[in-house]
């Protein structure tokens, strides 16, 4: 099958357990992801408009990051367990978050990936992906090791919040600072994270989120002795509900969350704050079920099809409307020219926002024993 020919007459979208799934055709893709990530209106899209060889997906959903890594565990104690004769066949590919990569990689229960580089599309990547992929053995980022995963789609951490509580003050929030400012005194929700709440407040005085030592900023620490003050919870689930209520005026939360808020509620608004912001991708990982270290995968002409679809121009639209989420041909720190219409209320950084944005990034044991004091300092008041 021509690399280039995009997947076409999607056969089947079930919602199966992976491991009932024995002797599937070759044209069948076994797909496991987050409830919402892959939405049955960008599957029937694929399915009318862009695929011409006949391939049945199959689809697994969980409700969270935790439980699909937990389910790529189950799936591959699963099948050690099997005897030789009852062999699932497991599921071929997992959507994960750039952010579990690092202990799927330790735990080994991803494969790294046969010369991904050659895929079709891949050479038009922003040079952030490969950087971003290619992980040591132990998880690390390293230009010299094996690439781990495809991009599908990325978010970026970002303050929605009710203009009808700013009205009065006359201002809105634009900076990361903005949030320390004394009239959102207990009246703001941060996620319940600690990489990403001293990693937004690092950037608001343009360090690095993955600064090894985030104590030793003495602006950073001041600062956060004032956003203890500010805080009014620490959530990651319910957060866009109390905003809705009009519980908090504030919130701070992926653009994937917000962005459904935005054509809802009219008296929200949302901004991507300078000077930049945290990013999160989901990646196309190939799990692995073998006891053994895992070796690398090869890519079969379906792989091929299915991972380098998401990198066309055409696509941009429908992650943008139906995905909740940005092409990764948009993550780009010089503007991108493709003749694409974005969701209505997408809320993009600038390019000069985007050189100044990261991945949350693995770190070393001493560097996560840094961030973890300074959390439990933070929340040690509450």
């Amino acid at each position: 099958m021509d690399r280039r020919s995009l997947l076409i007459g999607l056969m089947a979208i079930l919602a199966t357990p992976m491991t009932a799934c024995q002797g599937s055709s070759d044209n069948t893709l076994l797909l496991a992801a987050i409830a919402g990530v892959l939405s049955p209106q960008m599957l029937r899209d694929i399915q009318q408009n862009r695929l011409s060889e006949a391939i049945a997906l199959r689809l697994k959903t969980q409700e969270s990051g935790v439980a699909l890594f937990q389910q790529l565990q189950v799936w591959q104690e699963t099948t050690q367990s099997a005897t030789m004769g009852n062999q699932p066949r497991g599921v071929d590919w997992a959507l994960l978050s750039d952010y579990w990569l690092w202990p799927a990689i330790q735990q080994g229960v991803i494969r790294p990936l046969d010369n991904a580089d050659a895929l079709t599309g891949w050479e038009s990547l922003p040079d952030i992906w490969p950087r971003l992929l290619q992980r040591n053995p132990q998880g690390l980022l390293s230009e010299t090791g094996s690439t781990w995963g495809t991009p599908y789609r990325w978010n970026h951490l970002m303050v929605v919040y009710d203009r009808r509580f700013f009205q009065p003050l006359g201002w809105e929030p634009a900076t990361w600072a903005d949030l320390l400012r004394p009239e959102l005194q207990e009246r703001i929700i941060l996620p319940d994270h600690p990489r990403l709440v001293l990693g937004l407040m690092l950037k608001a005085f343009n360090h690095s989120v993955n600064d090894p030592a985030p104590a030793s900023h003495a602006d950073v620490v001041s600062a956060l002795e004032t956003l203890r003050t500010q805080v009014k919870a620490y959530d990651t689930t319910t957060y866009l509900q109390s905003l809705v209520i009009g519980d908090v005026p504030l919130a701070v939360g992926w653009s994937g969350d917000i962005q459904l808020l935005l054509s809802r509620y009219r008296y929200l608004q949302a901004v991507a704050p300078e000077p930049g912001t945290l990013l999160s991708a989901d990646v196309w990982t190939k799990p692995n079920l073998q006891a053994t270290t895992p070796d690398v995968t090869p890519l079969s002409d379906v792989d091929q099809a299915w991972l380098s679809y998401w990198w066309q121009p055409e696509v941009v639209t429908s992650l943008s409307l139906l995905a909740q989420g940005l092409s990764p041909l948009l993550l780009a720190d010089q503007p991108v020219d493709f003749d694409f219409e974005l969701a209505a209320n997408t809320v993009m950084p600038t390019p000069q926002q985007l050189q100044n944005s990261e991945f949350v990034e693995p770190l070393e044991e001493a560097a996560i024993a840094n961030y973890n004091q300074l959390w439990q300092q933070l929340r040690g008041r509450e």
